[in-house]
């Protein structure tokens, strides 16, 4: 947190799914830890990846952390217990009569012409445990039918004594207009059951419509006991060990939050660990003076990727969770199930896949030698020899080319009557494949060429396929930045603090009216914001304040988000702001989709407060070429997919591949924690700011 503490190292830690990833910055100088994710207890596996990353720096943990000023944290706990649906037991509480709107659920139904496909929503609480209380606001925010107090009692009392609930939501009709209901019927909750996590819906999200708005409160209370474990375990773990400076958590929106707001809003931490990367490939690519990046990043469990124009990440706003419709907003990263742990199968039509399911780090990829038998993505490159199996995690892990052989030729190798080769090889292509309509979703389905864009690939696994998927998609240039096995935990040390805010006003851009109650709200939403910056410790120079609003024409049910000037609106305003959105419109969705005599309607305001973090200099390196003899390790015999033959390619050392420096393909360069793949007709060379560009000769713009 900003002036919390005067010490000089600053550290990222990105819990992920197999890994666990540290960056610890001191000066000029960034050293590095990964350790496996602990799932049993996961501060174990960040003091283990803390202890890694303290030892490169010829320090002790405690005297690591106490010379720490700031500590970023992303995790995924928040991630998995919506996926595998383990969360608090949650009591909701909504308007009278509006007891199924859960069941509903804005009726998602899927594009799936099978009707076994066409599932109900998952019930994130008992059908029991949902109850009414007569109350009633209407949408202009008038009281029609008072809060029945006594009922409430009784109800609580039933939810905590009968259903033993852990959390309650309050999901009342039109709480966006007014509050009052909502906030009267927590303090009620709080005053009987002080114990009891509560989480009203106009505090999570207070916006029209009671889908999203209903659907975002319970998902904060149902993850709220998994995150809370988490966050009292971690702080308390890092404390004892030494930290003395700030700790910060990592949103999906791309902000940190302190550990308070973290704990009262836990839903926000949905996916911070790639949007880590994201500001990270931001901040790095606004470095290198590229506008048009192309993010990957695929770790042990899953594979990431977004796209950066002019700088800035799109967020997504009111993100679909699987089937749930929330209010959540997110930055706009795609993420498939191909990662190192990813396991390859045979579907029932006799097909090889790979993924989603991961082997994760328990019991993780068979060559772990952990109890794993399925054959993943990892198991593949052993055999190939792409991964030397005495180096792994820096030789901290020695893994088994026998139990990768055994469990390819179990699963594929003798199904289908290959080789162990072959079957690597497929499970290899497969991926590849995976990745790159990945890559080509969040380009060319939203309009993008990817040929007029770099690649930007980390984490521990990517730098092994980041050339093959350019290759697919036509893309020349290939970067792999400094530290890419830790890039996410870098990358959350470039995260300001941000707190959003969206309110409902609905002004009706044809009427003068309307003006005054928008202007009123979003100084309000303003003051709310700079006041919790001011909070946590940063002064009026580091806060920052942007507007923007979400637009659509009267009777549509979807908005565009569009920016507004840094000032109160005014009635002339309206005809400018209407020929705005006009025209962004048509560019979204093609010429001559406008709805012509329709009028334009400023939906929902939004505020965005940024509260400016202190963050290390990163250093730039003066280019000085060392020979491809002088970096060389020795050689390895390596299947090449490509050429589907063995060939004794060189391997370099990455400690000795100084800026400026270059090699061409076929060769592997070992930076302990991953290997970087040069296939045949590629060229790698080091940048100043210690990134490896790599140019491909089979890419075609």
């Amino acid at each position: 947190m900003a002036g919390e503490a005067s010490g000089t190292a600053y550290i990222g830690v990105d819990v992920g799914g197999t890994h666990t990833d540290v960056s610890a910055v001191i000066g000029a100088r960034t050293e590095r830890g990964k350790a496996l994710t602990t799932y049993d207890d996961f501060s174990r596996g960040v003091l283990d990846a803390l202890t890694v990353a303290a030892e490169n720096h010829e320090l002790t943990l405690r005297e690591l952390l106490g010379a720490t000023r700031l500590l970023v944290n992303g995790t995924t706990v928040v991630t998995n217990a919506i996926t595998t649906l383990q969360g608090s037991a949650v009591g909701v509480i909504v308007t009278g009569g509006f007891r199924d709107r859960f069941r509903f659920g804005g009726g998602p139904r899927r594009t799936e012409f099978d009707d076994h496909l066409q599932t109900n929503l998952p019930d994130l609480a008992a059908r029991t445990a949902i109850v009414e209380v007569p109350e009633r606001i209407n949408y202009a925010g008038q009281v029609v039918v008072a809060l029945d107090e006594a009922r409430l009692r009784e109800q609580v009392t039933y939810l905590a004594d009968e259903e033993q609930v852990e959390a309650i939501s309050v999901c009342f009709l039109s709480s966006f207009a007014n509050p009052a209901h909502e906030l009267r019927a927590e303090a009620i909750i709080s005053e009987m059951h002080p114990e009891l996590f509560v989480t009203v819906s106009h505090k999570v999200f207070p916006v029209l419509g009671e889908n999203r708005r209903w659907t975002t409160t319970v998902l904060n209370s149902f993850v709220q006991k998994r995150a809370q474990l988490y966050l009292d375990s971690l702080s308390e773990r890092l404390r004892e060990a030494g930290l003395k400076g700030g700790l910060v958590f990592s949103q999906g929106l791309g902000g940190g939050i302190n550990l308070d707001r973290a704990k009262a809003f836990p839903l926000g931490l949905l996916g911070s660990g790639p949007a880590g990367g994201a500001v990270g490939a931001s901040a790095l690519a606004k470095r290198m003076g590229k506008d048009h990046i192309l993010l990957g990043d695929m770790g042990g469990t899953s594979f990431d990727t977004g796209i950066i124009i002019d700088g800035e990440i799109r967020i997504e706003k009111n993100l679909d969770i699987g089937q749930f419709q929330t209010g959540v907003n997110v930055m706009d990263v795609v993420s498939v199930g191909a990662g190192g742990g990813s396991i390859a199968w045979v579907g029932e039509r006799g097909v090889p896949q790979v993924g989603p399911q991961s082997a994760g780090s328990t019991p993780g990829p068979a060559a772990l030698n952990r109890g794993g038998t399925e054959p993943t993505v990892t198991d593949a490159m052993v055999m190939m020899g792409f991964i030397d199996p005495e180096r792994y995690l820096g030789g901290r892990f020695e893994l088994s080319p026998d139990k990768a052989d055994e469990a390819l030729n179990q699963t594929l190798a003798q199904r289908f009557g290959w080789s162990t080769e072959e079957a690597a090889t497929a499970v290899h292509d497969l991926v590849i494949v995976n990745m790159a309509n990945a890559v080509r979703e969040i380009s060319v389905e939203k309009g993008h060429d990817p040929r007029d864009f770099t690649f930007l690939a980390y984490g521990g696994t990517l730098p092994l396929f980041a050339v093959q998927i350019a290759d697919r998609l036509g893309i020349s240039e290939v970067v792999i930045p400094q530290n890419s096995s830790v890039f996410c935990a870098l990358g959350l040390l470039s995260t300001d603090f941000v707190m959003r805010y969206d309110q409902t006003v609905s002004w009706d851009l044809s009427k003068a009216e309307g003006v005054d109650s928008v202007n009123q709200t979003a100084e309000q939403m303003i003051a709310q914001g700079v006041a919790r910056m001011r909070e946590d410790g940063f002064s009026d120079v580091q806060i920052e304040v942007s507007r923007s609003a979400d637009f659509r024409f009267v009777g549509q049910a979807y908005e565009l988000n569009m920016p507004l000037p840094d000032r109160p609106l005014q009635a002339d305003d309206a005809p400018q702001l209407a020929k705005q959105f006009y025209e962004l419109y048509e560019r979204t969705y093609g010429e001559g989709t406008a709805w012509q005599g329709v009028p334009e309607m400023l939906l929902n305001y939004v505020v965005t407060v940024v509260g400016r973090q202190e963050r290390p200099e990163l250093t730039t390196h003066e280019l000085s070429e060392t020979s491809a003899q002088d970096m060389q390790l020795g050689t390895r015999r390596v299947y090449l997919p490509s050429e589907k033959e063995y060939a004794e390619i060189p391997i370099y050392a990455d400690d000795r591949f100084t800026a400026g420096s270059e090699i061409t393909g076929p060769a592997i360069v070992d930076a302990t924690d991953t290997t970087i793949f040069v296939p045949p007709g590629t060229t790698a060379r080091r940048d100043q700011f210690m990134n490896y560009v790599l140019t491909s000769n089979g890419a075609s713009k």
